[in-house]
């Protein structure tokens, strides 16, 4: 493992994946420095990790980045030295759909993943600002907002190309849009996506029309919580209410088919 120095940003790499650290490193104090323009950020510790350093650490499924935030223990992102090719292949196989409607992907599906260390990011932050809820949805939401705003203004050609990709999951085909079982029930990869898509892209919304209008609420209302956070983003943002009533599941009339009930869909 080698060390790479740095006050916001730290991080160590297995052999071999120390480039990519540096690269990975760069990018992440971008975000760093615009956002501390809000609020200081305490070091977010970043591990680029080969399979055999990975396993040693975490039981985490290797390849899925992810970070484990503790105010107490620390902040620390992990990812991946590489992207394992049974991960990138069925994450380009669940995207082809939606690609068939703009005619190509926006990128390197490994691109888009590297996109996307920038909101696992933006998960630390908001542990560090008081901004997680514990409300799947709100957090995921609101990291999307962070990590957009940042790159906003920190990359704006990366910003480009993460609303491209958020444009193209959010066309998507879900098979339960409720935000109300979002955190009751595991998705499919394919509606975790169209979620992400759908954040993606009202975050992006946010940022273009008002800035750091809604950061600037949140940090005032800080330590957000979960009984009051839906009460406090209508406050911020009144338009949120109508987004939030477009999740609702739209009521049909109960159809059962003797032949097709099974133990599995009745429970």
């Amino acid at each position: 493992m080698q060390a790479l120095p740095h006050p916001a940003v730290p991080a160590w790499a297995s052999s071999g994946a120390v480039l990519r650290a540096k690269a990975l490193q760069e990018y992440l104090a971008d975000l760093e420095q615009t956002l501390k323009t809000h609020k200081a950020i305490p070091p977010v510790r970043v591990m680029v990790l080969g399979e055999p350093d990975w396993r040693a650490r975490t039981r985490h499924p290797y390849g899925f980045p992810f970070q484990r935030t503790s105010l107490k223990e620390g902040l620390y992102l992990f990812i991946p030295a590489r992207y394992p090719e049974r991960f990138v292949w069925r994450l380009r196989e669940v995207l082809m759909p939606a690609a068939k409607l703009t005619g190509k992907l926006p990128g390197r599906v490994e691109n888009f993943l590297d996109l996307n260390l920038g909101h696992e990011y933006a998960h630390a932050v908001q542990v560090a600002w008081g901004l997680r809820t514990r409300v799947r949805w709100v957090d995921e939401f609101v990291a999307n907002y962070l990590y957009l705003l940042a790159l906003h203004e920190a990359r704006p050609e990366l910003y480009e190309q993460a609303v491209a990709w958020g444009t193209l999951i959010a066309g998507l085909t879900p098979q339960e849009p409720s935000l109300g079982r979002y955190d009751r029930k595991p998705h499919s990869l394919s509606d975790q996506l169209w979620f992400q898509g759908q954040f993606t892209t009202q975050a992006a919304r946010l940022v273009e029309s008002g800035g750091d209008q809604l950061l600037t609420g949140l940090l005032q209302a800080a330590p957000l919580k979960k009984s009051t956070v839906h009460k406090v983003l209508v406050g911020l943002e009144p338009s949120l209410r109508e987004w939030f009533a477009a999740f609702a599941p739209k009521k049909a009339p109960l159809q059962i088919q003797e032949e097709h009930v099974t133990w599995e869909n009745l429970g």
